[in-house]
């Protein structure tokens, strides 16, 4: 029998008789999210053999493993509801889903690495915890798993983060406070566009697979996220994000056409993370068909 939630709405496991709706939707957003972890983790892959240290690489190769581990756990989540694995990449080398804004970017510079991934993991975190509140259960134990290691990879950026602020020169420290300006956007982007006043419109709420709408999750990141980077003596640009008398967090609105654009695969590193996932998914095909037995 399906069990009920606090919010009033029924729980199910994937043997449950479910609506249609919650069926697809959870479908849908596990193959998006194991897309997102798949071909997202080419940003850290791209510094492997540039990393400054041995111990860096070491926690960018474990990173990197987590992050592959976390797309085949939601890849399981969407396979058992019926979406093959490899049918996730190949709708989007097909144009069929998209990857998220912040992937269709790289890292131009080491002291980028620390603020982008200290704002990248922080805001999945956030959004993972408000998902995990959600009505397909084998989804929400998945988020839950991924939001445990994802606590690691905040603590890397952080202590990354930490030590080029504290132990570079001016130059490095320059760096870091530009490349902090520069994901900060991308990541308000990231949690989606205003929708307070339509959120009782959205299906996927309504069937509780959306548990919270992206103002709430916006603003539950930016009063986590903002006193981390002001205590690490980053400077937070009031005209980027400011805090209101009411408590509530303001910020300069991203432009919404051209994360649009960025979305549907025309950013800086777009047709690289395609050429990529296409060339490995050839490369492999014959060893895939072998593991299938067909070949």
């Amino acid at each position: 029998m399906p069990m009920a939630t606090a919010a009033g709405h029924r729980c199910y496991e994937l043997w449950d008789p479910m609506p249609d709706e919650v069926r697809e939707g959870a479908r849908r957003f596990a193959a998006v999210q194991a897309l997102n972890e798949l071909v997202g983790v080419l940003q850290y892959v791209e510094w492997l053999d540039r990393a400054p240290s041995h111990t860096r690489r070491q926690m960018l190769m474990a990173k990197i493993q987590d992050e592959v581990g976390h797309g085949h756990v939601v890849a399981r989540v969407a396979e058992d509801l019926g979406m093959p694995r490899e049918r996730i990449l190949l709708d989007y080398l097909e144009g069929r889903t998209k990857i998220h804004n912040i992937f269709h970017y790289s890292f131009a510079t080491w002291e980028e690495v620390g603020p982008g991934l200290l704002l990248t993991n922080s805001a999945a975190i956030t959004q993972f915890q408000s998902l995990a509140k959600g009505v397909y259960l084998p989804y929400a134990r998945a988020l839950r798993k991924v939001e445990r290691e994802e606590s690691f990879h905040y603590q890397h950026a952080l202590d990354l983060t930490h030590e080029i602020l504290t132990h570079g020169d001016a130059e490095q420290r320059r760096r870091v406070q530009e490349g902090f300006e520069l994901w900060l956007p991308r990541i308000l982007a990231y949690l989606g566009p205003p929708d307070t006043d339509t959120l009782h419109t959205n299906r996927m709420w309504q069937v509780g697979l959306k548990p919270d709408g992206n103002d709430e999750v916006r603003q539950a990141w930016l009063n986590k996220i903002i006193p981390v980077v002001r205590k690490l003596g980053l400077h937070v640009d009031p005209a980027l994000v400011r805090q209101a008398p009411s408590g509530e967090w303001e910020f300069e609105m991203p432009d919404w056409a051209q994360v649009k654009k960025v979305i549907a695969n025309g950013g800086p590193s777009s047709q690289r993370r395609l050429d990529w996932v296409r060339r490995a998914l050839d490369r492999n095909a014959p060893y895939r068909r072998a593991l299938q037995g067909v070949a």
